[in-house]
């Protein structure tokens, strides 16, 4: 019994040790690039329609190198859509990549790089595709020198490939995924612009979503 102990100990570090690899190896992705992952990348790359709605591509624009060094090269598309009827413009950016790099870059941390300031705190709104509602978070910006600029509303969440979520804590909770998606858009807001009547953003986001929705790829933990 003696002999017989100190061997179990052993056994029990080595299986710990290697269960812990194993895990971290997963949230890593060091074992590679799953199918899954891959396809929902090969998915995104293709461009959307230059007109998605009453809007028209203005603009693609690449991420600069160090900010997909940052993101471990994600898969994304970056555009400019203008309304062709109200003159309205949006930047949008969806990536698909690792869950560390996606989760953890929010606008409260980039723009605070960009001459803005958060104006508000950010709010939960809700935008409705067919029979989903998929969440958003809203968060007001000003520029700290309102000669180079206009106050921004910014929209950021997050997708296992399903429905767009606004989540609080996104590190933890999509940890160990295959892939993450997440879409944010900064939007002008207009002095005086009534958006009772008409919000550029929940238009945008809309008929933007008809057609994204379909080229995402669900992450599965299996």
């Amino acid at each position: 019994m003696n002999r017989i102990l100190p061997l179990l100990c052993v056994v029990f570090l080595l299986a710990a040790t290697l269960g812990a690899g194993l895990v971290q190896g997963r949230l890593t992705n060091r074992w590679g690039v799953r199918p899954d992952a891959r396809l929902a990348a090969n998915q995104l790359t293709p461009k959307l329609p230059d007109e998605v709605g009453n809007w028209k591509v203005q603009q693609d624009v690449k991420f600069l190198p160090q900010v997909s060094r940052i993101l471990q090269n994600p898969a994304y598309l970056n555009r400019v859509y203008v309304n062709q009827q109200t003159g309205d413009q949006v930047q949008i950016a969806v990536i698909v990549g690792h869950p560390g790099p996606v989760s953890v870059h929010t606008p409260e941390i980039c723009y605070s790089a960009k001459d803005y300031t958060v104006s508000a705190t950010r709010r939960k709104t809700s935008v409705a595709v067919g029979s989903a509602s998929h969440d958003f978070w809203e968060l007001p910006l000003k520029p700290t020198n309102p000669l180079i600029g206009s106050p921004l509303r910014v929209f950021y969440a997050w997708s296992t490939g399903v429905k767009w979520e606004a989540a609080t804590h996104p590190r933890f909770g999509y940890g160990g995924l295959p892939h993450l998606y997440k879409l944010q858009m900064s939007v002008s807001a207009q002095p005086g612009s009534d958006l009772k009547q008409f919000d550029p953003a929940h238009d945008f986001l809309t008929s933007f979503l008809q057609q994204l929705q379909p080229r995402m790829v669900e992450a599965s933990r299996s």
